[in-house]
């Protein structure tokens, strides 16, 4: 696959659908299931699905006269390529600052604090 890029927050809309759908879907099943605030036009979902492709997130089957469109990267390895985007675009490429961020704006509950101190100590022992 191709160098992973960022996707627009429509193109996430599709892709959020076809991650948790788990199996091929066609275009009509797409459009069933998107976002309602939003008024999708078949064209303009296709043109969609056609950019994904060239990025290298979908890949289509054709099957009788419907395309099935399944993901090329899971969910997963796109949550990791998008944090290390933001951490990089906004923070330097420094972990520490991005938590510093979450300390100083009070965004960590006790529970986060703890969890994130336990993760940390998992992670000292495996190195």
């Amino acid at each position: 696959m191709k160098k992973i890029q960022r996707m627009s927050d429509a193109e996430k809309q599709i892709m959020n659908f076809i991650w948790k759908t788990g199996r091929p879907v066609t275009t009509a099943e797409i459009m069933q299931n998107l976002p309602e605030e939003k008024e999708w036009k078949q064209n303009t979902v296709i043109t969609f699905l056609a950019r994904l492709m060239e990025k290298g997130f979908l890949k289509a089957t054709r099957i009788s006269k419907a395309n099935y469109y399944e993901p090329c990267l899971t969910e997963q390895e796109y949550r990791n390529f998008a944090t290390k985007q933001f951490i990089a675009d906004i923070h330097k490429g420094s972990v520490l600052r991005f938590i510093n961020t979450l300390c100083d704006n009070g965004d960590l509950t006790k529970e986060d604090i703890e969890n994130l101190i336990k993760r940390l100590k998992e992670y000292v022992m495996l190195c």
